[in-house]
């Protein structure tokens, strides 16, 4: 074999490792690609903490406010608005849900696609009778869920949304604080953004951007 010969070969072997070095490193990077096509930051928007990543929130299983059993994960597929809360809430809870209320009947985000959730941290004296009774306030389709308060404080370790009951009165009456806000959910059910009494814009931009991310 000729010296030019053997340099042209030898060239060739290296485009080749070159070429293969570079599939291979395809491959590895390519899950962080898909990773990041499966999810698009929502836009900066009035009163949203938008999380820097899906959170996953898990999968549990409490009562709706028909008496039947729920388990989270038949929220995927939707975008969600969830709000940790008590039915007899003072002030806090009410205009919460009266923000979701005035929502849902602006129509301006699909209610085949969208849900609206308040979860009981009050599981004591929030039964499901109870919270049919106070969710009709606001909406008859909106999903009222509670369960004991074990079951349910995994669950809003989860959101980072702690509470705690108060000192129970001479007539065993008491109060639960609890996080002030409400969250978004996308389809996959991972946690994307917390809202703090935000406008109705901010809501429907941040709903609006998760819904597009499948389309």
């Amino acid at each position: 074999m000729t010296k030019e010969n053997e340099q042209t070969t030898a060239a060739r072997r290296r485009m080749r490792r070159c070429a293969y070095l570079c599939a291979v490193c395809l491959l590895l990077v390519s899950p962080l690609w898909s990773v990041q096509d499966a999810w698009s930051e929502i836009p900066s928007l009035d009163r949203v903490r938008v999380l820097p990543s899906p959170t996953p929130i898990g999968d549990a299983e409490l009562t709706n406010q028909n008496g039947e059993p729920f388990q989270l994960s038949a929220l995927n597929g939707r975008v969600a608005f969830v709000f940790l809360g008590f039915t007899s809430c003072p002030n806090v809870c009410p205009l919460a849900m009266q923000r979701l209320k005035e929502l849902n009947e602006s129509e301006r985000l699909d209610p085949q696609e969208v849900a609206y959730v308040f979860i009981s941290v009050d599981g004591e004296r929030d039964t499901p009778a109870q919270m049919k009774a106070f969710l009709e306030n606001y909406s008859p389709d909106f999903i009222g869920l509670t369960g004991e308060p074990g079951a349910v404080r995994p669950i809003a370790s989860n959101f980072s949304a702690p509470f705690f009951k108060g000192h129970v009165d001479r007539g065993g009456k008491y109060q639960v604080t609890h996080s002030p806000q409400i969250f978004l959910l996308d389809r996959q059910g991972g946690l994307r953004a917390e809202l703090y009494n935000a406008p109705l814009e901010s809501m429907v931009g941040a709903a609006n951007a998760l819904l597009e991310e499948n389309d």
